[in-house]
């Protein structure tokens, strides 16, 4: 064979081999946080470039299995959603999502089939290639059976292709930034302006959740008033809050809708009121605590924070 010919048979070897190397498509995640999912939160799967035809996403997690389908549009474009009436049926530990495209051929050769028993069999082309036990038994670890799915991915004649993210399930909780006294259990709050009171903290519900703040006399028990909070703000967001793992809240209290005196405040979500919500004691002071309070530093402050330390 001539130079040229060997050239040119190199090429068509190659230019094959691109052809036919499966893609996967690009996957990006909308999640509670950062690899994170509360419960009762909506979790979509976004992806793009499956031109493969149908895709398949697994969900494995504690005592937890189920497979969902989704057809791409013609650019290769599609969304898969578990929605909160979904989620808030999972546990506490680690979920995968395993996205299952039918490779090059655009017919999969790996498929999961579950027995009446609840019992998990994976099959490689209707053949059993991997057992992953009961539903019941699946522990809040499911790296293992994962692995089994990549093992059969990589058996000669199958072309599917398998990506596989984990997140974290956990219940909706929320705290408060400020700490609180030791003597009093009251909130330390920055009195800087005095006609309003500003609660912050985080939190790792989803952006779209809704959060309302009750006002209780700490007295009598009474709910005095409610409001909405604003947008939670998602993690690594701009001021006010900002967080690098967790989505921040925060809400500004103004002064004269209550009388001076004490109260507890409640912060947590509409949907769950016996989880994610937090409470803290804060005092409303009056008139002449106030002006105490945002008075100019004294003798003493000046001297607590090292001002006369070099005289």
């Amino acid at each position: 064979m001539t130079n040229s010919g060997i050239i040119l048979a190199v090429n068509i070897l190659v230019l094959t081999i691109f052809m036919a190397a499966p893609a996967a498509a690009d996957l990006t995640f909308e999640s509670s946080c950062p690899k994170t999912i509360a419960e009762g939160d909506a979790f979509t799967v976004h992806g793009t470039g499956a031109t493969n035809g149908s895709i398949t996403l697994m969900v494995l997690g504690r005592h937890y299995f189920h497979t969902l389908k989704a057809s791409p549009d013609t650019r290769g474009n599609f969304s898969l959603t578990l929605g909160p009436e979904v989620t808030r049926n999972f546990s506490a530990g680690q979920y995968a999502f395993v996205i299952l495209d039918p490779g090059a051929n655009k017919q999969y050769e790996i498929n999961t089939r579950i027995s009446g028993s609840g019992n998990i069999t994976v099959t490689d082309r209707g053949i059993t290639g991997a057992d992953l036990g009961s539903v019941s038994d699946l522990r809040a670890s499911v790296q293992p059976e994962v692995a089994a799915l990549f093992a059969i991915s990589e058996r000669k004649g199958v072309d599917d292709i398998i990506q596989a993210e984990y997140f974290f399930v956990e219940l909706p909780a929320l705290r408060f930034n400020q700490k609180s006294d030791p003597m009093t259990g009251q909130l330390i709050l920055d009195r800087n302006n005095p006609h309003s009171i500003v609660f912050s903290g985080i939190t790792n519900m989803a952006p779209k959740d809704c959060l309302s703040a009750r006002i209780y006399n700490a007295t009598s028990g009474k709910e005095i008033l409610r409001d909405t909070l604003p947008t939670i703000t998602p993690a690594g967001g701009t001021e006010p809050g900002g967080h690098t793992n967790w989505n921040t809240w925060y809400y500004s209290l103004d002064t004269a809708r209550l009388m001076p005196g004490e109260y507890v405040i409640t912060v947590g979500w509409d949907r769950e009121p016996w989880c994610g919500t937090d409470s803290a004691l804060f005092v409303v002071p009056d008139a002449e605590t106030t002006a105490r309070l945002t008075a100019g530093p004294n003798q003493f402050s000046l001297l607590k924070h090292g001002i006369f330390s070099g005289l």
